[in-house]
């Protein structure tokens, strides 16, 4: 008699975990397999870029269900710490505004707990180009051409306050490379030896963003 309510209470276990177990891969699944409601493109606006190196536009391209291919756009001019690095805040020191950069990347989102709430990671490489004048008040002036690539890795938290408006909160830790950083005096015309450097860079991800389509 002990053996057989062993035995009835052992089938009525593992039919109770075979049902649940069936149950919740797939509402499991349905938090990361659907398209949930990501849309298919959308832009963001970079503000910080204003007191750091420069502000950013960028724009988010739907590939997959939760994959992306995303340009952005930073203006490198319009950047506080861009300036200072360039000038020191010195009158004789001219950052050009013609100082811009460009970069392409792939961003993936994943979902949490709340539909309102994703995580995100990426990887970007980014075309740097500035141009500037040093030394203006004397004989000496001279053109500066700075080139430079970068790769950044990009992860964040991303919160929904509505079907159209977000704000997204990460980091962008990388590194960059020079690529060309030349001189030419601007009387003599005659080129000037500057040394190119790689440095470890990086910039905050705090983002406003709007959603452009389904």
């Amino acid at each position: 008699m002990k053996n057989k309510v062993t035995y009835i209470l052992i089938v009525a276990f593992f039919t109770h975990f075979n049902q649940s177990y069936s149950q919740h891969p797939q509402k499991l699944g349905s938090i990361f397999d659907r398209d949930h409601n990501l849309p298919a493109v959308t832009v963001n606006f970079n503000p910080v870029g204003f007191f750091l190196y420069g502000p950013i536009i960028q724009m988010e391209f739907k590939i997959a269900h939760h994959s992306y291919i995303v340009p952005w756009l930073r203006y490198n001019y319009a950047g506080a710490a861009s300036q200072y690095l360039w000038t020191d805040f010195e009158d004789d020191d001219y950052y050009s505004p013609s100082s811009i950069s460009f970069a392409a990347g792939y961003k993936r989102f994943e979902l949490l707990r709340s539909r309102k709430r994703l995580m995100y990671y990426g990887l970007f490489g980014e075309l740097i180009h500035e141009k500037g004048l040093h030394n203006t008040e004397s004989y000496n002036e001279y053109e500066q051409t700075h080139v430079a690539v970068a790769i950044y890795g990009n992860i964040g938290y991303r919160m929904k306050f509505n079907n159209d408006f977000y704000i997204s909160l990460g980091i962008l830790p990388g590194y960059s490379i020079d690529l060309k950083n030349e001189g030419i005096y601007i009387n003599s015309q005659e080129p000037l030896e500057l040394s190119k450097k790689n440095r470890i860079a990086g910039m905050l991800d705090l983002a406003f963003g709007w959603k452009l389509g389904r």
